[in-house]
């Protein structure tokens, strides 16, 4: 029996978290055709690295002097009961198991351009139990309660606290099919691993099976400071050695696929659960300067 959810009329906002240019998206949040990988908009100009056209999508990239800005109107290229339900991506809420609740807010079109140095500067901090403690508002170097980094399909990542008061292992209840959700300005985002970032490999033809924690190849997105998000694989397929890992299950190492080393001495973290269960979500530390 489906459910019939009746939502409070909401004011869609535009959300700006830096001036860029924003993509010419013809479909809105609350009424239009699906947005699929085969149609969203997506464009890399002059000069950008080639990681990012490699392993991106539902994005427009640019250079600015020695950083990257990559923006995005952070409309998910999948289906969500967070969408209007007169939107083309918008299916029915199914209850996921016991504790499942329907996230009261709705997404709507962001204008999301995150500024990445593309030599970023290490802190030198020693990434601990002592900073890494899930509580928001104890660093100096937590990532901001916002949008943080973007994911390779386009969306929003978020740091893995949750707001005072909340438990961010409780929001998981309010997950979508693809593990997001929005909040209350309608921006849609991750906290952890999820299977939106992996279809976009596989539609670019770089694995053949978009499953978290089974992928080929698990790479997720990338903070504003520098900081990539791998899951349970390096770039070129390996297992990743977390014999240096520290806190947040982040090394640093050459990002390569195998043939290509697309950035040197890279800071990454690594959500894979079942093999790495010591930190099951983005990262709450900067390792470099510069972020936010």
């Amino acid at each position: 029996m489906q459910m019939k959810i009746i939502r409070p009329i909401t004011l869609f906002l535009a959300v700006a978290f830096f001036t860029g240019c924003p993509p010419n998206n013809e479909n809105d949040a609350a009424t239009g055709d699906a947005i699929t990988l085969d149609d969203c908009e997506t464009s890399f100009g002059d000069g950008v690295q080639a990681f990012y056209s490699t392993y991106f999508s539902c994005v427009t990239v640019s250079v600015s002097g020695t950083n990257t800005l990559i923006n995005s109107d952070n409309l998910p290229p999948h289906e969500s009961w967070y969408y209007s339900d007169e939107h083309g991506n918008y299916i029915d809420w199914a209850s996921q198991g016991d504790g499942y609740y329907l996230n009261p807010n709705m997404i709507s079109t962001q204008d999301l351009t995150i500024s990445i140095p593309n030599e970023p500067t290490s802190r030198g901090l020693t990434i601990n139990g002592s900073l890494v403690d899930g509580e928001v508002g104890n660093s100096d170097y937590e990532y901001d309660m916002s949008t943080v980094g973007l994911a390779l399909d386009g969306c929003s990542l978020f740091n893995p606290l949750a707001a005072p008061g909340d438990d961010i292992e409780d929001e998981k209840y309010s997950f979508d099919l693809y593990s997001g959700h929005p909040e209350m300005t309608g921006n849609y985002h991750y906290h952890t691993t999820t299977k939106g970032p992996l279809e976009v490999l596989e539609h670019k033809g770089l694995i053949e099976t978009p499953v978290v924690g089974s992928a080929e190849i698990e790479l997720y997105g990338i903070m504003c400071d520098g900081t990539l998000i791998m899951g349970c694989t390096e770039l070129d397929g390996s297992t990743p050695d977390n014999s240096d890992f520290d806190s947040q299950n982040g090394h640093v190492h050459d990002i390569s696929d195998g043939t290509t080393v697309h950035f040197t001495n890279r800071y990454h973290t690594h959500i894979c659960t079942e093999t790495f269960p010591g930190h099951r979500f983005t990262p709450e530390i900067q390792y470099y300067e510069g972020g936010n």
